[in-house]
């Protein structure tokens, strides 16, 4: 069947399924031209953003105020499907259009429609949060560039998934580049097969199934539904995905409620794959209606109210009265959303169409000097991402590593550990400074824990921050700050070139209320010390 699938069928879409259609992670160029293409598309878009909306509303309305989740497996798939759907049609819409762009052309309509409507949108939040006095995080370059660099901080909080999508967009530019653009059905099943594999080779967990370096995210499960979507183009011009295969995206959701997450991903993009390729093939819908107009025009809105709604959700949790229940917050924070991205979304559509005539205008000589430099750039910052995740991967399995080989007992008090620490010759020179500053209440569910390690006899030693609370491990973390709040203490001269400041976000479960916390420095050679500090809460 594979085989036949690869040999038989039409080099590429047929002319006319996808008219008009606008990038996957974005909204067509207006409802007219999404009603004369795929229609179904454009709905399902809109409703995979409006997907993704509930999940973190009911996620941060738990998180900011404490509101109960009764339904926690079914919100939190939510999020799940919202973005399979995503990457699904994403797949589906690139295996057309990068056969029918020439390479650079198609690499530039994705990179102006991804950019500058997240760059604008992210000054905006930066501006409106510093006027409230609220801190909008991840504002640093190897960030906003959303190259594959391992796990960040961003600012707006759902970047993992534009992260994926210019990873794609780069791919396929290479893919056609190479002059294998129609080779996307083999390539695509060759990638799934890549993905199995490294499921079923691989220890468990070792892959990052939403923020990996650029060495591992095309084994991430993540990609099954951008790669399933792929071949839709070709299962539907040959027959071979009727409309009604739809349904079976329902059992396959409900089964992702019974399973842990890796497999999840495999039942999550299968079912969304069946999903778009029943919206594309079946019977599009009309666009007079008045509900349909309406989700036309969320489907237009689609890429900016995904880019808007978390930070919105922060703002209506800041504004709200604190005894405000669990559910009129969330109703709220979804109608605030909506109603930015109503107000921003006509704006992202004209200022998509007017780049992308720019584009379509442009000499192929200045396309080539443009897209080599966001190229440089692209892959200087996965590089330097992906190099730095990987050393951290090392580091933080060394740590690991020393502190599993001394008994669990060793961590059920600070006499017992600096005595084992002591004993067995690990313990790291008096010269090293640190304490546990506080363990703080970040919200009602999740606590921040403050230290810093520095040694001024040796400025350059690197050290993870373990964290034990009644003898286990709740968390382990490498330094992510500067500390020059420290430098006119006596004895630290130098701390603030250098990285010493550590703040590790943890459940609440994890280190609860009334638990003894134990604070742990592992250097690279996995000597160790327990830090001073009370850590009061």
């Amino acid at each position: 069947m594979i085989a036949r699938l690869v040999r038989g069928l039409p080099p590429s879409l047929p002319a006319g399924l996808v008219p008009g259609l606008a990038p996957a992670d974005a909204p067509a160029a207006s409802p007219a031209r999404a009603a004369a293409g795929l229609p179904n598309i454009q709905v399902l878009r809109g409703l995979a953003a409006v997907t993704v909306l509930v999940h973190h509303a009911t996620f941060y309305g738990q998180f900011l105020r404490g509101a109960d989740r009764p339904l926690a497996g079914l919100d939190a798939m939510m999020g799940l499907w919202g973005v399979a759907v995503f990457f699904a049609i994403s797949g589906f819409l690139m295996a057309g259009l990068v056969v029918r762009d020439r390479p650079f052309a198609f690499l530039a309509h994705r990179i102006v429609r991804i950019f500058p409507t997240y760059l604008a949108v992210v000054a905006l939040f930066a501006g409106l949060f510093a006027a409230l006095g609220l801190t909008l995080g991840g504002l640093k370059p190897l960030a906003l560039s959303l190259a594959p660099a391992g796990a960040r901080s961003y600012p707006l909080n759902v970047e993992w998934t534009l992260v994926f999508e210019t990873s794609f967009y780069v791919g396929l530019f290479v893919v056609a580049l190479a002059g294998l653009a129609h080779r996307i059905v083999p390539l695509a099943l060759g990638w799934l097969g890549l993905i199995a594999a490294a499921a079923l080779l691989l220890p468990r967990g070792s892959i990052d199934l939403t923020a990996p370096p650029l060495y591992a995210l095309a084994l991430s499960g993540a990609c099954i539904p951008f790669a399933g979507g792929l071949l839709l183009p070709r299962l539907i011009a040959g027959g071979r995905l009727r409309p009604f295969l739809g349904l079976l995206a329902l059992p396959l959701g409900a089964a992702c409620l019974l399973v842990e997450t890796e497999a999840a991903r495999w039942l999550g993009g299968i079912a969304a794959v069946l999903l778009v390729g029943a919206a594309a093939s079946g019977p599009q819908m009309g666009g007079s209606h008045p509900l349909s107009r309406v989700a036309l025009r969320l489907g237009d809105w689609s890429y900016v109210l995904y880019l808007v709604h978390v930070p919105v959700l922060w703002l209506t949790a800041s504004v709200l009265p604190a005894d405000w229940s669990g559910l009129a917050y969330g109703v709220t924070g979804i109608a605030a959303a909506l109603g930015v991205a109503a107000l921003l979304g006509p704006l992202d559509v004209a200022l998509y169409r007017r780049l992308r005539r720019r584009i379509d205008a442009a000499s192929p000589r200045a396309l080539r000097r443009g897209l080599t430099l966001y190229l440089a750039i692209f892959f200087g910052c996965a590089a330097w991402g992906s190099a730095e995740t990987a050393r951290n991967d090392r580091q933080e399995s060394r740590a690991r590593a020393a502190l599993a080989a001394l008994p669990p007992e060793t961590w059920a008090s600070r006499d017992l550990a600096e005595s084992a620490l002591s004993g067995r010759g690990l313990a790291l020179p008096a010269s090293l400074r640190g304490e546990l500053e506080a363990i703080e209440a970040l919200s009602p569910t999740d606590i921040v824990v403050s230290a810093f390690v520095f040694d001024p006899a040796r400025p350059k030693r690197e050290a993870m921050l373990a964290l034990f609370c009644n003898g286990r491990l709740a968390g382990l973390d490498r330094p992510r700050r500067t500390r020059k709040d420290l430098a006119a203490r006596p004895g630290l001269d130098g701390i603030a070139r250098r990285r010493t400041g550590y703040r590790m976000r943890l459940p609440l479960a994890a280190c609860p209320a009334g638990a003894v916390p134990l604070a742990v420095a592992v250097d690279e050679d996995g000597r160790m010390a327990v830090l001073p500090g009370t850590a009061g809460r």
